[in-house]
């Protein structure tokens, strides 16, 4: 069935009117770098923007998101707005270019022969464990090209039941990101986002 209930956001507004632009761009923590392109920025700022404000971003980026693509009022996206109130200035992803490097290894691999998955975890990681990352987390995307579309079905996360890409993007220990998109063989687009807890100076 499809969403029924009174939406608090129209599509003749911006969703983003509401957003502080002093805000935004302080969560635009990769605007200056020059090793992502600009959808993979904005895969970022979306995933920068839930975790700074839940509870605003339910209503207007998801709220406009779900009226614009008719999502279907399912668990999954009710579990959503129920965690997203309860968020509420995380730390910001920051890029990173060795978490980029897995990032962009995985996807290029995984377009070129066509699977999903988490293949070589582990192995891929291993040589950035304990320095200079305590742990770290991937989510994969197939088949969606904006940063919108990735990020807001990771967050719905329909049928996965332990919510795990929404666990890694509203994860309170991550603050690192390294973020990659390119063409797959057979779901055309993927994106691999590998997050991690990176030890900061103090």
């Amino acid at each position: 069935m499809l969403l029924s209930l009174p939406l608090v956001l129209s599509l003749a507004q911006n969703p983003w009117d509401e957003w502080d632009p002093d805000v935004v761009r302080e969560l635009n923590t990769a605007n200056k770098v020059n090793y992502l392109n600009d959808e993979e920025k904005e895969v970022i700022l979306v995933m920068n923007m839930a975790r700074h404000d839940g509870p605003l971003f339910v209503r207007t980026l998801l709220a406009n998101y779900v009226e614009e693509k008719q999502v279907e009022n399912s668990s999954y996206l009710r579990s959503l707005r129920k965690d997203l109130n309860n968020v509420e200035g995380l730390i910001p992803l920051q890029p990173e270019k060795d978490l980029t490097a897995a990032a962009q290894g995985h996807a290029i691999e995984s377009g070129k022969s066509g699977r999903v998955g988490h293949q070589d975890f582990n192995k891929r990681f291993d040589p950035l464990m304990g320095n200079p990352y305590t742990h770290v987390g991937e989510n994969c995307s197939y088949g969606y090209e904006t940063a919108m579309d990735i990020v807001i079905s990771l967050l719905i996360d329909e049928g996965v039941k332990d919510h795990g890409h929404r666990k890694n993007i509203l994860m309170v220990d991550f603050n690192s990101v390294g973020v990659a998109i390119r063409p797959h063989k057979t779901y055309r687009i993927n994106c691999v986002m590998d997050y991690g807890q990176r030890k900061r100076s103090q």
